[in-house]
């Protein structure tokens, strides 16, 4: 997650007060991930839009379709139409 890291410290100085945002990954161990990079985004002034998503290492089909309506969901927020 060090290039996470680096990027997430680099927008702390940009001007994204009130932009939306939502976190998401896969993993392998321990999952936290998504939580430090969404209140990472906090710090930065987003505002997050929903809860985020992780899932394990290579998702099987189920995992996949959470992923798709998280994908959804997100374009739905930004009033955007998803066919």
């Amino acid at each position: 997650m060090s290039s996470t890291a680096a990027i997430l410290e680099m927008i702390k100085g940009l001007s994204f007060k009130g932009k939306k945002a939502a976190a998401f990954g896969s993993y392998g161990w321990s999952g936290e991930s998504v939580e430090i990079i969404t209140e990472e985004l906090k710090k930065a002034g987003f505002e997050i839009i929903n809860g985020g998503i992780k899932e394990m290492w290579n998702p099987d089909e189920v995992a996949l379709d959470r992923c798709k309506d998280f994908g959804k969901s997100i374009g739905k927020i930004m009033g955007e139409t998803i066919k």
